[in-house]
Order: C-alpha cells, then sequence, then structure tokens
C-alpha cells in the first residue's frame, strides 16, 4: 500500500503545474477529513473528532487553544473536552487555568470498544428480556380477522427476495413444502441457516427438486454430522424428472410463487407471497399429486437425469 507522501509525489509528477506545498496540504486535509469520518463512525460527534485530533497533534494544551486550532465554538469547548474526558479520549489536568492531553489513540479506542460492548450487551440483555415478555402478551391478542381474508406482497429485488424467503421459513410453524426452480438455489444456500433453524423447530419440510439441484443436495450432504441429523430428520426430499410448477406451501395457509423473467429462464424477476387458505389448499392437493409420484431422494445421492 502507498503512504501519503508517495501518493503527494506521484500526483506532483502527473500535475508538474501544481506546487508540491499544495499538493502536500491538500492530502494532509484529505486524510483529516477521513480520520474525522471514522470517528464520527464510532460514536464522536464532529466537534468531538475535531478537539480530539487537535489534541493529538498539540499536546497538552489549554481550552483557548484547543478551540482556535480545532474551529470550535469557545462556549462550547469545555463541554466538548468534558465529554471526551466521559469517553476516555482525554485527561485533564485541573490546574488554573484547566490542561487537556489527548489519550494515546490505541489506549483510548481499545478502552472504548470494551465500554460500550458491555453497554451493548446490557441492552441485548434488556431486549431479550422485553421481547420474551412481550410474546406471549401480543401472541394473545383478540384477532377480528376473517378464515377466508386475502394477502399479498410482491419482492422484486435480489435483497427482498432473500428476505421473503427468510420470512417463509421463519415464519413456518408446522410445514413447509417447496417445489424450487433452479434459481432459487443460491438463495437457498445463503439462508441455509435460517433453514436449519425451521428444521430445529420441528418444521417439517418437504423438497420436491429437479435434476438441476445435484449441486444443493450435494451440499446439504457435505454438512457435519450434527447438521445432517436434523436434516434427516424433518427434512425429506422428492426427486421429480419434469416439472413446469414452482411454489411453496407453508402451514397450509401461505402460498409462495416464483415467476420467472420472461427474456432469461434462468432468473427471478419477482416472488409472490399470498395469505390465502383456499389457495394453499389447491396447491397443497397439487404438490401431493406430484410428491407421490417421486422418488425418494437420501442425502448422498444424486438426483436422477
Amino acid at each position: 500500500m502507498k503512504s501519503t507522501f508517495d501518493n503527494v509525489c506521484e500526483f506532483s509528477r502527473h500535475n508538474p503545474q501544481v506546487p508540491f506545498e499544495t499538493t502536500l496540504r491538500y492530502q494532509d486535509l484529505n486524510f483529516d477529513m477521513q480520520k474525522t469520518k471514522l470517528l464520527k463512525g464510532i460514536g464522536l460527534s464532529t466537534y468531538e473528532s475535531a478537539v480530539y485530533l487537535s489534541l493529538l497533534k498539540l499536546g497538552v494544551s489549554e481550552a483557548s487553544t484547543i478551540h482556535k486550532d480545532a474551529e470550535v465554538p469557545y462556549g462550547k469547548v469545555y463541554s466538548i473536552l468534558d465529554s471526551l474526558v466521559e469517553k476516555g479520549f482525554v485527561e485533564v489536568q485541573r490546574s488554573r487555568p484547566k490542561k487537556f492531553r489527548g489519550v494515546e489513540p490505541d489506549v483510548a479506542l481499545d478502552a472504548f470498544f470494551e465500554k460500550n460492548k458491555v453497554k451493548v450487551e446490557n441492552e441485548l440483555k434488556t431486549l431479550h428480556l422485553a421481547i420474551d415478555e412481550l410474546k406471549p402478551m401480543l401472541m394473545s391478542t383478540t384477532s377480528l380477522k376473517t378464515k377466508d381474508e386475502i394477502f399479498w406482497t410482491t419482492a422484486v429485488t435480489e435483497t427482498e427476495i432473500k428476505k421473503f424467503v427468510i420470512s417463509l421459513f421463519s415464519e413456518a410453524k408446522k410445514s413447509v413444502c417447496v417445489i424450487p426452480n433452479f434459481y432459487g438455489v443460491p438463495i437457498l444456500t445463503i439462508i441455509f441457516a435460517e433453514f436449519v433453524k425451521a428444521l430445529e423447530r420441528g418444521v417439517k419440510i418437504n423438497m420436491l427438486v429437479s435434476p438441476q439441484f445435484n449441486n444443493f443436495v450435494s451440499f446439504l450432504s457435505r454438512k457435519d454430522e450434527k447438521t445432517l441429523k436434523i436434516l434427516k430428520k424433518n427434512l425429506e426430499i422428492r426427486s421429480v424428472r419434469n416439472t413446469n410448477s414452482y411454489f411453496g406451501i407453508i402451514d397450509n395457509n401461505l402460498v409462495i410463487l416464483l415467476q420467472p423473467h420472461p427474456l432469461d429462464k434462468n432468473r427471478l424477476i419477482s416472488v409472490m407471497k399470498i395469505l390465502d387458505a383456499d389457495l394453499a389448499k389447491s396447491l397443497r392437493k397439487e404438490f401431493d399429486i406430484m410428491w407421490k409420484a417421486g422418488e425418494i431422494l437420501e442425502l448422498g445421492e444424486k438426483v436422477a437425469e
């Protein structure tokens, strides 16, 4: 990796009309902006970042000197310094006038990380307790929805489609019956952890696949012994030579429809998620017919061509 000085020299060689001193000042300014951006990224304000960088440069200094160098309002410099002291980036000498010193970056940043790590862990514990308390309360809410209500939503980007598939496995309570098309293999591989979580919860997953799924079946077969045990307990795969239908049914009331791209059969243009018990029931009948005709596939086997 090139140093800042190397970059300055290279820029000067290609731009001889620009004075070397001007180029050096520009590079220094750019580097300071980068440092400020990173400090803000970990939680310091713009003023706090400017004051800390100023102290690292100046060394032990009084507030009047710091406010001029960091270009922060004098009326705010003491509160900014107090905040940096609290966060562990600055030390104060309580003399008259007070003097301040920037803590070495490696010491300050490591301490700041550990302090925030404990804070985040405590926040996560509080959040977890609140969620555990909320779940049964919200699940017991009296619903006015009717059994025959219909709701649908569509995903049209790769990110949205991934979220859809993740939500399908995370929402499943009892069963998932799916006939995935080959272009769904990369997504299934990416969200494999959620796939396994559903199986661990006891969700029964029936997959009806074509020969194009050989790589995915091999991917499953190469998993560790613990994962394979989970897969073999609640996952059943059957193979079919040909199918023109690609859909999924979750808990017999939720349907997923895969819409291939009209110009490229190997791409998805959208995925539709439909809450419709009647449609789910009809598709489940079609699925069951194909399922009975399918060939049972053990993990480790290849799908028949």
